[in-house]
């Protein structure tokens, strides 16, 4: 009879504990607060803004590019479906391409959808190369670095109106800036060391991203990848190096296969 009574009781004081607190109005909002469904919420609405804004950002239609954007998914497969990317069950991921030669950078919006730039993916010389940047940036879109980076620049308070569903008319403004942040050299090499740890499992070389950057100090060119990544160049490429050390080197960049991507099935 007394755990019937306790059971009654339980509910009952929780009740009134909760009808004893007034909510405060809303003015910001904690990123260490925001759930996983938060996030899909707030990257809906930024893909909204950024896919109406036809003029800037030209998605490859999937209809049109079926096998340029398959080729990218399988890629972008390979890495999400692994045990470190712990949200993959609960993000609303996607990939799409955007078809622009003179922008050469890759990016997430919160709650898990990638874009690629076609200037990115002409930069690239392998499927390793690819799978490195794909790795780096899914340790941004995973954790909560990428959204804790949205409120630095956008303000908590827009981030609270999007979940209330209050209008943010500076939202297409906002999205179209997202591919122009940046992350400070500390996130940048873990976010490396993460791709590595991706890749390393795979018979894949894991050097991708070391390519890239030894290519980009022998050039002219310097991709805006790179600029928005930024770290020193002798500390990124030592932590490289010693992260996948061990990783049974050389291992494949399918650069054969990547080169079809290229001028087969990209505009």
């Amino acid at each position: 009879m007394k755990k019937h009574v306790l059971l009654l009781l339980i509910p009952a004081l929780t009740l009134f504990n909760a009808c004893d607190k007034t909510p405060d109005k809303i003015i910001s909002i904690n990123p260490d607060e925001l759930t996983s469904e938060d996030q899909v919420k707030i990257g809906e609405a930024f893909q909204l803004a950024l896919e109406s804004n036809t003029a800037a950002f030209k998605i490859l239609d999937k209809a049109d590019y079926p096998e340029a954007n398959a080729y990218v998914e399988q890629l972008f497969l390979t890495m999400l479906n692994t045990a470190q990317v712990q949200r993959r069950q609960e993000f609303d991921w996607s990939v799409n391409i955007i078809h622009d030669d003179e922008v050469r950078t890759a990016f997430f919006l919160p709650g898990g959808h990638f874009y690629v730039y076609t200037g990115l993916l002409k930069y690239l010389n392998s499927e390793s190369e690819l799978l490195g940047v794909i790795g780096h940036e899914l340790y941004y879109a995973h954790s909560d670095l990428l959204i804790e980076r949205v409120r630095q620049e956008f303000g908590g308070v827009m981030l609270g109106d999007i979940l209330l569903e209050n209008p943010v008319a500076e939202l297409p403004e906002y999205a179209a800036e997202v591919p122009l942040l940046g992350f400070d050299e500390t996130k940048v090499i873990e976010a490396d060391s993460f791709a590595v740890e991706l890749i390393c499992p795979f018979l894949y070389e894991p050097s991708g991203i070391k390519r890239i950057l030894e290519r980009a100090g022998e050039g002219e060119i310097k991709p805006l990848w790179l600029e928005t990544r930024s770290a020193k160049f002798e500390n990124r490429l030592q932590s490289l190096s010693a992260e996948s050390s061990d990783c049974g080197l050389p291992g494949v960049a399918n650069e054969e296969n990547y080169l079809k991507l290229k001028l087969e099935y990209l505009p």
